[in-house]
């Protein structure tokens, strides 16, 4: 939340209030006479990356990459104005609009400096924070406000997923930030990995617009997927209680390249444990201005005599001839998983899965039954090249006997043995004959083993 007075939280909802903004573009002050409209905002998912933006209509072209400050003042019969401060922006684009004689500004945060082609030569797996701080030195970025400690924070990954797959920077921290369940955000000029902040802020009727205000159903999570494969190839956890009495309510992760490879149950139960206790109400309400509240805070809706918990993910502002503020947040999409086609961990009994290979642009399908004593395996490769296969039977004879001078083997497959080993605590020879009628000469001699 924006660091504001009492008295500014209680001028910004009365009537006769007096508003005054400063814009400055590249450190110097406009006249405001050249602004049409000011509109600042963000839009935003649940566990990503936040970039906020802010559209303009200018009298006057601005030059790509100028920076532009905005800063909007309040008062009721005070003798100054209360200012607060907006992200500082870059200009992306300055576009000229031939039918009302004036130019569309787009401008955006820091964030903007993450859409460049990801260039790291990471060669070996390191820690999720470790990794975070590597982009962040990459891009420039101060990192003194990452916590030493968060969700997956001590995981090891694998940076070289992230490279030549056409991923930008704001790619890679997307997926950092949903395997750590946080959002990574700019204020003012500071990066910050962020979970809700709680402000016990309570917004009442006297800020909204009576006839806009939406309230919706609780979200909360009692089931949690990780997918690399449409109904195949996932792994959960959930709450089969909870889902019994209120219904599946669950939430899918796929497409994520740090979660691809098969190790993915390392992950997923920091992020369980976390997510099975979050929620909040959606909304959708229209203002006559708050300003002071920021992405990621969590506050309260307080109607009617009820309360209700919310986070701000998406906010829009419109400064033209006064203020209109809209905020919002709608429930994730819904998924539903064949959880007969999925299981706790990759690595179990029977498993049927596709991994994408961006980099190398390959597709690999691989299925697997496993009993105590074989592994069958059947994968297939496709690429630029074509299409390959290969089905293996590996056969595991162990078995562990006490008291016996001969051993037999009476459950083996009929085929034919490339390996056999036997171990234990004295001198064994190995009889072991390739076929009956195929004896080794009389210069070749099998191995013993004395372990």
């Amino acid at each position: 939340m924006r660091n504001v007075t009492s008295q500014f939280k209680e001028d910004i909802r009365t009537y006769g209030r007096q508003l005054d903004f400063k814009i400055k573009v590249n450190e110097v002050e406009e006249d405001l006479d050249n602004f049409n409209s000011v509109k600042p905002s963000f839009n935003a998912n649940l566990f990503k990356t936040i970039m906020q933006s802010v559209k303009i209509d200018s009298k006057n072209a601005v030059a790509k990459k100028s920076k532009i400050e905005i800063s909007v003042g309040i008062k009721v019969n005070e003798p100054t104005y209360e200012y607060i401060k907006y992200n500082p922006y870059t200009v992306k684009s300055c576009i000229r609009n031939e039918d009302t004689n004036s130019y569309e500004i787009d401008a955006y945060d820091k964030m903007l400096d993450a859409m460049i082609d990801y260039d790291l030569e990471l060669t070996t797996k390191l820690k999720v924070r470790e990794y975070l701080i590597k982009i962040c030195q990459r891009l420039g970025w101060d990192i003194k406000n990452i916590p030493a400690t968060f969700i997956n924070s001590e995981k090891l990954v694998d940076p070289t997923l992230h490279r030549d797959i056409g991923y930008t920077f704001r790619d890679a921290l997307d997926e950092i930030a949903t395997i750590t369940c946080s959002a990574l955000l700019f204020i003012e000029e500071e990066f910050y990995l962020l979970y809700p902040v709680e402000t016990n802020e309570n917004i009442d009727e006297t800020y909204l617009d009576e006839d806009n205000i939406t309230i919706g159903e609780k979200y909360f999570i009692n089931s949690l997927v990780f997918s690399r494969a449409e109904e195949s190839d996932n792994i959960y956890r959930k709450n089969a209680d909870n889902i019994e009495i209120n219904g599946l309510h669950e939430y899918r992760i796929s497409d994520n390249q740090l979660l691809s490879t098969n190790d993915r149950d390392l992950y997923i139960d920091e992020m369980w444990n976390y997510l099975k206790t979050f929620g909040f109400y959606t909304f959708d309400v229209k203002s006559k201005g708050i300003l002071f509240l920021e992405a990621y805070d969590r506050f309260n809706f307080k109607l009617s005599g009820n309360v209700y918990s919310v986070i701000l993910l998406n906010n829009e502002i419109s400064f033209d001839d006064g203020i209109e503020e809209t905020l919002y947040m709608d429930a994730p999409k819904e998924t539903e998983t064949d959880y007969k086609c999925a299981d706790n961990t990759d690595r179990r009994i029977n498993q049927a899965y596709i991994l994408v290979d961006k980099q190398n642009l390959k597709i690999e399908q691989l299925t697997n039954k496993s009993t105590e004593h074989e592994e069958k395996i059947a994968k297939a490769e496709q690429d630029i090249e074509g299409f390959k296969q290969n089905v293996g039977n590996i056969i595991d004879y162990k078995r562990n006997a006490s008291g016996y001078t001969q051993l037999e083997v009476s459950d083996a497959n009929a085929g034919n043995a490339l390996n056999f080993e036997i171990q234990g605590n004295a001198t064994y020879e190995s009889n072991l004959f390739p076929f009956s009628s195929l004896y080794p000469s009389e210069n070749i001699h099998l191995n013993q083993h004395l372990i």
